[in-house]
Parts: structure tokens; sequence; C-alpha cells
């Protein structure tokens, strides 16, 4: 007698979600949008709580993103989903899986997760002395300071050390809303739509090229909403 499934059998369906695509679209639609009303704000000198808004979201969701895209790639190796991860070697594999065991599921700077899967794959770490490490850790540190704010007095003759880091090489154009005013460079002249699009370029530019070295092609960069990411 050949057995059947009955209709009150129910079947199981697992999905797997990558946030770190929807991270880095976030961050990059609220750059535009902060762009979008700078532009339309120009010529006057005036603070906008929803452009600050948008500014910040686009700084958070872009270092939520640069954490985002690791761990997904550890916990894939870890839980053996090779949908993005399986051309990797299978001892590399198994050697970040135990990693991500030793660690707690990476409790590490996000940055030295990126190293240590570099190093692990047999791979130079990044050059500390590079743009794109320079600017990835410069973003991390922003979104620190903004996550973990302490209130503190700013002034024109007062060098703030984050400021002084983000201002240094002209990263990013001021924030346009400001031009003219009397506030100090950090925070109110440096966070603008200069600095939302240096944001999530910084984040996307070393996980690019982290995906390159490891020869990956991750979520981020094979997904297609209707609106593809742009370079």
């Amino acid at each position: 007698m050949t057995d059947c499934a009955r209709a009150t059998d129910s079947i199981t369906v697992l999905m797997r979600s990558y946030f770190s695509t929807h991270h880095l679209y976030a961050a990059r639609y609220a750059a535009e949008s902060a762009q979008s009303l700078e532009t339309s704000l120009a010529g006057q000198s005036v603070f906008d709580l929803r452009h600050r808004t948008l500014v910040i979201s686009a700084i958070c969701e872009s270092a939520f993103f640069l954490e985002a895209a690791i761990n997904e790639i550890f916990q894939d190796a870890k839980d053996e989903h090779h949908s993005y991860i399986g051309g990797l070697d299978g001892s590399l594999l198994s050697a970040m899986a135990a990693v991500w065991d030793a660690t707690n599921n990476g409790y590490l700077e996000v940055l030295k997760k990126y190293d240590l899967a570099l190093r692990l794959a047999g791979h130079e770490s990044f050059d500390p002395g590079t743009k794109i490490l320079t600017n990835a850790r410069l973003l991390v540190q922003l979104r620190n300071y903004l996550v973990h704010y302490r209130p503190e007095f700013v002034g024109n003759d007062l060098t703030h050390r984050l400021g002084k880091s983000l201002e240094a090489s002209n990263r990013f154009a001021e924030n346009e809303l400001m031009k003219g005013s009397g506030n100090p460079w950090f925070p109110d002249r440096a966070l603008g739509a200069g600095c939302a699009d240096w944001a999530w370029r910084s984040a996307r530019a070393l996980t690019d090229e982290f995906a390159r070295r490891m020869q990956l092609t991750l979520n981020y960069q094979a997904a297609d909403y209707g609106d593809p990411l742009p370079q």
C-alpha cells in the first residue's frame, strides 16, 4: 500500500534575508533625499530638522550595511548556506565557522571582521593608509559618535577631533544650508548631503573591494529590486 500525504500536512518554507542590501538602499535613499532638500532650500542659511534626520539616517544605515554584509558571510559559513559563498574553499568555510563560534557570533569590531576574513582566505589585509580603509574607519567612528552621543560644547575656536579628521583632504562638500552661518564646521557644516553621500559610497567601496578579493558576488551586488544600487 502506498503512503499518501494528508491534505492537513503542512510544508515549512524557510527564507533567508540579507539586510545588508536593505541598509545600503536605505542609506543611498536618505542621502539622495538630503541632497534634494538641500537643493530646494539653496541660498538659505537655515537649520532644517528634516535634513539633519536624513543625513544621520544615511550615516547610520551605511555603517549598518558595512557590518551586516560581513556578518552575513560569516553566518552563512556557520550555517553551511552557500548561496553567495559556495565558491570558497571548504577548509576556509570551516575556519570561518569556527571563528564565528569562538567570537560569540562575531563580537569583534566590524573592520576587524573584514580583516580576519581576508587573512583566513590567505589575502593581504587592507593597507591602513589607503583611502578605502581610512574612509570606512571614519564612517564607523562617526556612526559611534552619533549612536553613543554625549552632549559637549562646540565652537569655531574648539577643534573637534573627529571633525578634524573628517575635514582633512576635503572628503565631502559642506552642508549647503549652513553656508554663511557662524556655526562650527563640526557638526553643523559637516552633516550635510555631501557627508551622507560620502558615507554610503565609503561603505560600499570597502565591501566591493573585499568581495573582489574574495571572488564573491554578494546579495547587495546581485539583488535587483527594480532600482539597482549604483556604483
